[in-house]
């Protein structure tokens, strides 16, 4: 649902939608369009509600919004614009060169997808002014960093690490997990120990590298920034046999809890 509302210090409008905004726990973002150019200035947000603001034809005394997704053929022809009955922003008078319209898109939109923002002005006479202006969501896996610690079950250890972690859709942070999907909250983990795990004198065992071993699993967003994983440790190990001197790479299941490195940096700041 598309619900509307006035930018303060311009003109005023009347809330035609039914459902008050979300609760706002931050800043809601706010994507500009040009009318005339019929664009976006940034990629559309998405998983979270936006609110679009541009300048109306002067004269205006309604401006109705709907938007519809494109499919992936590109075809116009056929589009299923929402809300049905559209939303209106109404200025107290028809509108000047300097006022602005706001308007919120309480419903959000998905991630990959391309979009087709309608909207529909209406001037004194009853005039109408319709205008295009397309835009898109973000359609590249997201890749996150964090730092946690894990313990070794095999060998009884625990280590710090960073990970990198790879999802297989975007991610918006800014959006809630409650009622996420597995989508959101699932990704593949490659990392390495900061710490070491060898043993005393690396008797039996060692890193895998210098003083870092390889770490491997998956992880799963607990809140917006703790994450819970699971997988494989890889390090080196002495062979049983004294003779053999040689060490070979082993493995052993870890667990681990991590914390994303952009909110360690806000907490640093």
């Amino acid at each position: 649902m598309l619900l509307t509302g006035a930018a303060p210090a311009l003109a005023y409008a009347q809330n035609t939608g039914s459902t008050a905004p979300p609760p706002a726990t931050s800043p809601i973002a706010r994507v500009a369009v040009d009318l005339a150019a019929g664009a976006f200035d940034r990629t559309l947000p998405f998983d979270i509600p936006f609110f679009i603001t541009g300048r109306p034809p002067v004269g205006t005394t309604n401006v109705e919004v709907q938007y519809a997704a494109v499919p992936a053929s590109g075809d116009l022809s056929a589009l299923v614009w929402l809300p049905q009955a559209g939303a209106r922003w109404q200025p107290d008078a028809p509108s000047t060169a300097d006022d602005t319209f706001l308007v919120l898109v309480n419903t959000p939109l998905k991630p990959g997808r391309a979009y087709r923002v309608r909207f529909v002005s209406r001037g004194e006479r009853s005039e109408t002014v319709t205008k295009f202006a397309d835009g898109r969501t973000a359609q590249k896996n997201y890749v996150s960093v964090d730092a946690g610690v894990l313990f070794a079950g095999d060998i009884s250890i625990g280590a710090l690490y960073v990970g990198t972690n790879i999802y297989f859709r975007p991610i918006n942070k800014d959006a809630p997990l409650n009622g996420a999907g597995l989508g959101r909250r699932f990704a593949l983990t490659a990392g390495l120990t900061i710490s070491s795990v060898a043993d005393e004198n690396k008797r039996t065992r060692s890193d895998l590298f210098w003083h870092q071993s390889l770490v491997l699993g998956a992880g799963y967003r607990l809140t917006s920034s703790l994450r819970g994983g699971g997988g494989v440790l890889v390090f080196q190990q002495a062979d049983p046999n004294p003779l053999v001197t040689q060490k070979s790479a082993a493995a052993t299941w870890y667990a681990s809890f991590s914390l994303d490195l952009d909110i360690l940096r806000g907490v640093a700041r």
